[in-house]
């Protein structure tokens, strides 16, 4: 007898991707890449299969990605952690967001979000038993105040999550926000869950700041990132926590309940990735920025308008002048019609009370699948 416990939808991305490529489409909807990684990351893998990893390691990561997590820590993000009470290894930043939840909210609290929002937190706090409460940032450079953050704040509420650079926007929070909302979850006791998987794609004229250094967030924010959406390696499905001790004993616990651990001869493989020079990551933004001028061709030509990105590899679109449609059916039809699936926007806004005519395209594909893309909506 089948038993639905929670009110849960599939994901939309993770559904598109699928019928997208049932009907032949150029699948742009959801951020991973559809070609090979990188020939030094492989020759990483098979390095650690070829030694003595494979078996269980410690449940909060090896010690030698810890180690190697962090120096990358203190070098990039001017967070200075230690190894053995500061980091937890996960299998990727979805369980490292579900695990933050599940370890430190209790069920029945409230969590903020901005939105437009990654569709993942939404079903991840169902699953956690936490509410959703929303403030929706304003475009063109989605900003907010901090009026609004305590407009949205309610007694039970624990937490307030950062996806920066943002997803689905791109949006790079400046030092200013981000000590807004520093203040604002310093004065509310809030904790801070900073998804920060896109750290290493941050476009010209924008920084990337990790919250955690700032005196107000330090010892109340969980950083969550992917390790493998940077190196192109998302089926190795490693990511990580940063912490203060007092929240990873708890994060520890419920990491190790859920998945033990993440694949071992991976972790090894992903220490050695970090000692990469940084020509290394200015190579892969030179290949995104390459591909988002491609699908930003076509786009012109079609006659939609995007948001220039601060980061991250996802464009989020305005298509009214093209079409009337609600955006649910204008990405269907978009998908069946004219061969290019995207993200309805609507996904986005959990509390929405209005259709708001978006579309949120990647253009984390290889050079030739953004070019077909480009060619089918130069079409339309």
């Amino acid at each position: 007898m089948p038993i639905k416990r929670l009110p849960m939808r599939e994901s939309v991305i993770r559904g598109t991707t699928i019928l997208s490529a049932q009907l032949g489409a150029v699948n742009l909807s959801q951020g991973f890449s559809d070609e090979d990684t990188f020939p030094e990351i492989k020759q990483l893998a098979i390095d650690a299969i070829g030694g003595s990893y494979h078996q269980y390691t410690n449940p909060w990561g090896s010690p030698i990605l810890r180690e190697a997590l962090a120096r990358k820590l203190a070098a990039f993000n001017g967070l200075q952690v230690d190894p053995e009470r500061h980091i937890v290894v996960t299998c990727g930043a979805t369980e490292g967001m579900i695990v933050a939840m599940e370890a430190l909210v209790e069920r029945g609290s409230d969590i903020l979000c901005f939105a437009p929002m990654y569709e993942n937190y939404v079903l991840q706090a169902i699953a956690a038993g936490v509410n959703i409460r929303t403030v929706e940032v304003r475009e063109p450079d989605f900003t907010f105040t901090r009026d609004e953050l305590d407009a949205a704040w309610t007694p039970g509420m624990a937490a307030i999550i950062l996806c920066n650079p943002g997803n689905p926007t791109g949006k790079v929070l400046t030092p200013e926000e981000l000590e807004t909302v520093a203040a604002f979850a310093a004065d509310r006791d809030l904790l801070i869950f900073a998804d920060e998987t896109y750290e290493y794609l941050v476009w010209p004229g924008h920084r990337h700041v990790s919250i955690g250094t700032l005196p107000a967030a330090k010892d109340r924010t969980v950083t969550v990132t992917s390790m493998g959406k940077t190196y192109s390696v998302t089926g190795w499905r490693v990511g990580y926590l940063v912490a203060h001790e007092s929240l990873t004993d708890e994060l520890r616990k419920m990491h190790d309940f859920h998945t033990v651990t993440a694949p071992h001869p991976f972790q090894v493989a992903l220490a050695r990735a970090l000692d990469l020079p940084e020509s290394f990551y200015q190579r892969l933004r030179d290949e995104y920025w390459a591909r988002k001028e491609i699908l930003c061709e076509g786009l012109a030509a079609a006659g939609m308008r995007w948001y220039e990105p601060g980061g991250s590899y996802f464009l989020w679109c305005d298509y009214a002048a093209l079409s009337g449609d609600d955006d649910d059916v204008f990405a269907e039809r978009l998908m069946r019609e004219g061969g290019v699936a995207g993200v309805a926007g609507s996904v986005f806004y959990p509390n929405a009370t209005r259709n708001p005519k978006r579309i949120r395209f990647t253009f984390s594909k290889s050079r030739q699948t953004v070019e077909e893309a480009s060619r089918r909506l130069r079409r339309l």
